[in-house]
């Protein structure tokens, strides 16, 4: 799950790169405004993508029928799930990142941040839930 998560950070700090790069003036607009996903779809997107990464390569996940597929072959089948999911094409959605590294790079920083909060809720959840099942057991065997 580290892997995948550091991919997607280095895919996006490639593409603000790639975009700070540009001359003033000289960047055109990638995705018209009202086209781009909304901010709690891509939170939903980048969520869903990060764990069904770490399903993936913890062999969580198989495609029936095609055991010679690669992870990646694996990763962008699930992917277009998600993508179908929330009604979006992986072109709109790549479309969207690259209008909020444009326009917005601030709060494509703070969707990521939402989406860490989430993965730490989670695992604080499942912490409570494992020493809750552990109480319930020591007070029975007392």
């Amino acid at each position: 799950m580290r892997n995948s998560v550091v991919s997607v950070l280095l895919f996006v700090m490639s593409v603000l790169l790639l975009a700070s790069c540009s001359l003033p003036g000289s960047q055109r607009q990638l995705v018209s405004k009202d086209r781009m996903l909304e901010e709690d779809v891509m939170e939903n997107i980048f969520y869903e993508m990060h764990i069904a990464d770490a399903m993936v390569s913890l062999h969580m996940v198989q495609v029936d029928g095609h055991t010679s597929l690669t992870q990646y072959q694996v990763d962008s089948l699930i992917y277009e799930s998600i993508y179908d999911k929330y009604n979006c094409t992986r072109e709109s959605f790549e479309e969207s990142i690259l209008w909020y590294l444009q326009n917005k790079p601030e709060q494509l920083k703070v969707m990521y941040e939402h989406v860490v909060e989430r993965f730490n809720q989670n695992i604080a959840e499942i912490g409570n839930e494992k020493s809750d099942s552990v109480a319930t057991v020591e007070s029975n065997t007392l």
